[in-house]
């Protein structure tokens, strides 16, 4: 009898272990890497011998175009990223953006683009009711300024299994415009009163696979200096500006004491000597005497109007 019930009692505790190896599948463990690569990364800056990048991202997509990987260097002149053996397309560029945004799922979505801005922030008057707009862009949406970017895209690498000593050389270039604006002859420009810019018509994002500016046309508010007492200046970088033949370019000032002028600048935009370094020079903002009344329009902004003066 008491071997009975040993050997029922063995039996109940078996049973559970017999069902738990039945419902486990056996697999065997992977121990062959060899369809894993090292590639060597370069970044050739003869493009760009003046870049102060901090970091690089490199981002791998398969032949498809579908997303494989992204790794970011703290290293600008070269790297190793281990990878699968195969065919690929490379884009990169700085890595660390703050003012630009990185979107897009394929290599040819993959776009940088400037962040929404206010109108009025380099015043920090991002509360008050917006300024009116140029005519030609009264809707257009405000984003920021980038950042200097650099970037290149690679078209097409192949990694070879089980092969040493793979490599590949990136070139980036700047992707970014710089401007320079200079408002000269400004009238009653005292310390009390904060003065800010915005430029219309300028494009929204970079595509790095094609190397040019795409989105929208959109509006990048910027902060002034003041060289002295009569000039306002600026330098900030864009994306270019849209070459649509009807994007027109205006460049408005606005201040704290809801004072605004626009300017035409479509002419020096379109006509400057180096598409990448463009130089705008502007006159005449006057401003209202300290003490003075203002005459604003239902928008509660006063427009400075140029006054043509009869010589006869």
């Amino acid at each position: 009898m008491k071997a009975m019930l040993r050997n029922a009692l063995i039996g109940i505790l078996t049973m559970p272990l017999a069902v738990l190896m039945q419902g486990c599948e056996h697999k065997e463990l992977c121990y062959d890497h060899s369809h894993m690569v090292d590639l060597r990364v370069d970044f050739d800056w003869s493009l760009a011998p003046d870049a102060t990048p901090r970091t690089m991202v490199v981002r791998l997509y398969r032949s498809d175009g579908s997303h494989y990987a992204a790794h970011e260097f703290t290293s600008t002149t070269s790297g190793r990223i281990r990878v699968e053996a195969g065919d690929y397309m490379l884009l990169c560029h700085n890595g660390e953006l703050v003012s630009v945004q990185e979107g897009g799922n394929s290599f040819d979505e993959y776009r940088l683009s400037t962040k929404s801005h206010s109108l009025l922030a380099p015043i920090g008057r991002a509360d008050v009711s917006a300024p009116p707009r140029p005519g030609t862009s009264p809707d257009e949406p405000v984003r920021t300024s980038p950042e200097q970017v650099w970037a290149a895209a690679c078209p097409a690498i192949t990694l070879q299994p089980q092969t040493e000593g793979q490599s590949v050389t990136l070139t980036p270039a700047e992707a970014t415009c710089i401007y320079h604006v200079t408002v000269s002859d400004v009238e009653n420009l005292t310390s009390d009163i904060d003065v800010s810019g915005a430029i219309t018509g300028m494009s929204e994002q970079w595509s790095v696979a094609a190397c040019r500016p795409s989105g929208c046309s959109v509006t990048l508010p910027v902060a002034l200096e003041r060289p002295d007492a009569h000039t306002l200046s600026a330098t900030f970088y864009a994306f270019g500006h849209c070459h649509e033949e009807t994007t027109s370019h205006y460049f408005s000032l606005y201040s704290s004491n809801n004072v605004y002028k626009d300017f035409d600048i479509t002419d020096q935009v379109h006509a400057a000597e180096d598409p990448r370094h463009v130089y705008i020079e502007l006159s005449g903002f006057v401003l209202p005497e300290p003490g003075s009344g203002m005459n604003p329009d239902i928008s509660g902004w006063d427009q400075v109007v140029d006054t043509e003066i009869d010589m006869q």
